[in-house]
Parts: structure tokens; C-alpha cells; sequence
């Protein structure tokens, strides 16, 4: 397998992307999501963080995306922020609209708020409901330094959870799977990544096994439209070898 047959690259969103920045997504017509996924093949969801998104919408999303394109669906805060990963946390009703999507959803994002510190009695459980319900990329964003200690680790093995990873590395980091999360620096989603971040991007993604995802979300400025592409560019078959990354 090629390396853009492993690795999916896109945004933390579409709309603002195309409305904005109609050259970079010039199929004529059609919706602003069909337009996206005729660049791109892989999309995050984020507005499903704030509000339920029913069902019939994301079957709708699905409906007009091409066969090879995934979702990536951040899980609501009413499960991460409220109700804090607890057995009352409302999983059941994000599966029964989310999973609309069929096979193209790829993966769930949970975001974890800064607070929430590791508890393995309330994380342990709530994974593994997940895990029950979803077979599929389950990338973990926490945020509070307990959940990068040993404890944790056990944990994400034994249950296959992908850890996100926000910072691109210096060198290749390698191993299998991988969900980057980009937000621009030095300024928060509006700072470009350099070419040469881009290339070590590349040179990670290539020496990983597993399927990786990479989304920009430095979306603010046209950022994260023009590095997305470039590192769809760097990936292609030949790229490596023309030094073009």
C-alpha cells in the first residue's frame, strides 16, 4: 500500500473551508461538502460537540461524499464536559444518530476537558462501552497531564485506543496508527506549518504500519486548506523519491 492509501488527510470542518476559499474547491456546482470531498478525503465533525446532530443529517453527509471518503465525529460534550466520561454519560443517543453515517465513519474523536483528570474506575468503563459499540478509530485528546502517565497505558492497549497527537515530531516516530490534530503555531489556528514540518509530517506517516489520520484545524486563515493539500501532495506515490518532501 501506498502511503495515501494509509494515511486520510483534512479539516475540522468544511463549510467555512469552501466558502471562503472557493478556488481551492472548484468542482462547479453541487453542495459545499461535495466540492470538499472532491479535494479531500476526510473530514472532521465538530459541530456534533456542541449540539446532537440527528441522524437523517449524517446520512445525508454520507450521501454526498464519494465511496473512499471518511468522517471523523467529535463525541458530544454532554458526554466529555457534563456528564465527565460517568455511567450516565448519554453514549447510546450519539451512537443512534452518528452511526448514520454507515462505513464512513472512520473514527470518534473524544476530546477531554482540561480538568478531567486519569481515573482508571470511570475511564476503564466508559471505554470499553465504547469499544462494545464501535470497532473502528476511538482517538483519545486529553488534556490533563495525568492521562500521559503509565497508568493510562495499559488502558489504551488493551483497548485500542489511538492517542491524539497535536505536535508534529522532529523525527519519525513510527509504529502503527496515528490521529494528528494540527492547530497552527505559534498562532493558534491561524499559523501555517512550515514545508519543513510538513516534510517530517510526511517522512512519520510513511514509516507508520497502521491507518493514520491528519486533520488541520488551523482553519481560521487559509492555513489549513493550503497545508492540507501539500501534505496530500507529499504522500503521493513517487513524492518520497523526487525529494518533493
Amino acid at each position: 500500500m501506498t502511503p495515501r492509501d494509509r494515511v486520510r488527510v483534512g479539516l475540522a470542518g468544511w463549510s467555512e473551508a469552501t466558502s471562503r476559499y472557493r478556488s481551492r474547491f472548484p468542482r462547479a456546482g453541487g453542495t459545499g461538502l461535495e466540492r470538499y470531498a472532491s479535494a479531500l478525503n476526510l473530514v472532521e465533525v465538530n459541530v456534533s460537540f456542541y449540539r446532537s446532530v440527528r441522524r437523517i443529517t449524517y446520512e445525508g453527509w454520507a450521501a454526498q461524499t464519494p465511496d473512499n471518503f471518511a468522517f471523523s465525529v467529535k463525541m458530544a460534550r454532554a458526554v466529555t464536559h457534563f456528564a465527565k466520561l460517568s455511567e450516565q454519560a448519554p453514549l447510546a443517543t450519539f451512537w443512534e444518530s452518528v452511526t448514520g453515517l454507515g462505513d464512513k465513519l472512520h473514527a470518534v474523536l473524544v476530546q477531554l476537558p482540561p480538568s478531567l483528570a486519569f481515573d482508571s474506575e470511570r475511564a476503564a468503563p466508559f471505554f470499553t462501552r465504547m469499544r462494545s459499540s464501535y470497532s473502528a478509530m476511538i482517538a483519545v485528546e486529553a488534556r490533563h497531564d495525568s492521562w500521559f502517565a503509565d497508568a493510562s497505558r495499559s488502558m489504551y492497549t488493551d483497548l485500542d485506543l489511538t492517542e491524539v497527537t497535536t505536535t508534529i515530531p522532529t523525527e519519525p516516530v513510527g509504529g502503527g496508527a496515528a490521529y494528528y490534530r494540527l492547530h497552527g503555531e505559534p498562532r493558534r489556528y491561524r499559523s501555517p506549518y512550515t514545508s519543513q514540518q510538513l516534510s517530517a509530517l510526511s517522512t512519520d506517516l510513511r514509516a507508520r504500519t497502521g491507518n493514520s489520520l491528519v486533520i488541520f484545524d488551523n482553519t481560521a486563515s487559509s492555513a489549513g486548506v493550503e497545508n492540507a493539500l501539500v501534505l496530500c501532495d507529499m504522500l503521493e506515490p513517487g513524492a518520497e523519491s523526487t525529494g518533493s518532501d
